[in-house]
């Protein structure tokens, strides 16, 4: 994997673990997300640009093209890059986090490989 791609990942991720209060775990937007629920995407749209933070436009083609990803892959990219540290603040472990997205250590760390792949075949 080219490095460029590594601390690229590493930036959204970062980013993406400093503004989770204004997303859920995956870090979709809160209230698009509850626009869409409620069927009005077009107002809940509205209100998320003046309460959450823009992600610069660099960081925006990289979430972009990990949507593009298979679900897996993707899944596998926002656990390594932007699940915050652990209460005791160590970073999770691979295994911990194959757990969370409920496959093995070998799928997960698979899964992790081809989406650095597959960004990087997009253009990343």
């Amino acid at each position: 994997m080219s490095r460029k791609i590594e601390l690229l990942l590493r930036e959204w991720g970062l980013f993406k673990i400093k503004h989770r209060d204004h997303a859920n775990e995956l870090g979709e937007n809160i209230l698009y997300r509850a626009g869409i629920m409620g069927g009005r995407v077009q107002d809940a749209g509205d209100g998320h640009k003046i309460l959450c933070p823009d992600m610069p436009s660099h960081l925006q083609k990289v979430d972009i093209l990990i949507r593009r990803l298979p679900v897996m892959q993707a899944l596998a990219i926002k656990l390594w890059y932007c699940v915050p540290l652990k209460e005791d603040g160590h970073p999770y472990t691979m295994q911990e986090l194959a757990i969370k997205a409920r496959i093995g250590l070998r799928g997960f760390e698979d899964n992790l490989r081809a989406g650095r792949k597959g960004l990087k075949r997009l253009g990343l």
